[in-house]
């Protein structure tokens, strides 16, 4: 079984590389916000068990860490999730505002520049996984990657496509015209039904609730290591042990629930590592150790 190499940020398998690329870490969030189904109770037993990188042992707040994937297999390379981006607006997200982060800097760390992406595939089309989507020349917002297929579910798409016709403000703190859109214009993007096969060994899957199309990312090769990049099935290793809690940023509530626990069953019955997008920190689970955290 394949383990994460704290030191690199990064796993291997066969010929695949999985490296974690950081735009932002430390973000805090009350807990009773992010979780409604959450007791204070519940989350300071769990901050025991989880530890102060994840949970703040006095205020309870949860750690949260946006950052995206990149993966390299013999033909292609592929980001995971562009995150919040830099110098972009995010009225009523300050942490999100006018940022200069160092995404770059660390995707260079993983070994890869901006030209050497092959596919950016977006597991939604939520502000933090669309920001670095496009970066601004010239006053005007271009793909980062420009060299890229950016993959974005249709259903996901057409969604907010929708709200954003039926909306006189921009939709989604503003990201769905400076992340989105530039994309779809430059002729750059693809949309894609949620069960896709990228190349040999990448599949999307749908994984419904968090938002209509939201997918996850299947990284397999010759059936002997099998990888699932989560998006925001989960948020935080709290849904380890409480998997019926949904976020307040989930559409559908319900569905998120069923489509998390579903895929938590079947990781748990097979010998698979999963990787979480927003758990603060090196966050890399393996499906037998989840089985442990919430059986």
């Amino acid at each position: 079984m394949a383990q994460w190499n704290h030191e690199t940020d990064s796993c291997s398998f066969g010929t695949i590389d999985i490296g974690r690329v950081v735009d932002m870490e430390d973000g805090a969030f009350p807990a009773a916000m992010l979780y409604p189904d959450a007791t204070p109770e519940a989350i300071k037993a769990l901050s025991h068990r989880f530890g102060p990188m994840h949970i703040n042992p006095e205020s309870l707040e949860l750690y949260l860490s946006f950052h995206a994937y990149v993966i390299k297999t013999e033909h292609h390379t592929i980001l995971v999730d562009a995150c919040v981006g830099n110098g972009k607006d995010r009225p009523g997200r300050e942490m999100w505002t006018n940022r200069s982060g160092p995404f770059l800097d660390n995707l260079a760390r993983q070994g890869v520049t901006p030209e050497d992406i092959d596919f950016v595939m977006c597991t939604h089309l939520h502000a933090d996984h669309v920001g670095w989507n496009t970066k601004q020349v010239n006053g005007e917002w271009v793909p980062t990657f420009a060299n890229a297929q950016y993959l974005f579910a249709e259903r996901e798409y057409k969604f907010w496509e929708e709200c954003q016709a039926k909306s006189d403000d921009p939709i989604m703190y503003g990201s769905h015209a400076d992340s989105v859109l530039p994309v779809m214009k430059s002729g750059q993007a693809k949309l894609i039904d949620g069960a896709h096969e990228i190349a040999t060994g990448l599949n999307t899957e749908p994984a419904y609730g968090h938002t209509p199309g939201n997918m996850v990312l299947h990284v397999s090769e010759a059936a002997k290591t099998h990888a699932v990049i989560c998006g925001d099935v989960m948020h935080h290793p709290v849904q380890l042990a409480h998997p019926e809690w949904s976020t307040c940023f989930c559409e559908d509530a319900q569905k998120s629930r069923a489509t998390r626990t579903g895929l938590l069953d079947r990781l748990t019955a097979a010998t698979r590592s999963f990787s979480r997008r927003i758990f603060n920190h090196r966050a890399m689970g393996l499906s037998r150790g989840t089985a442990q955290a919430f059986g």
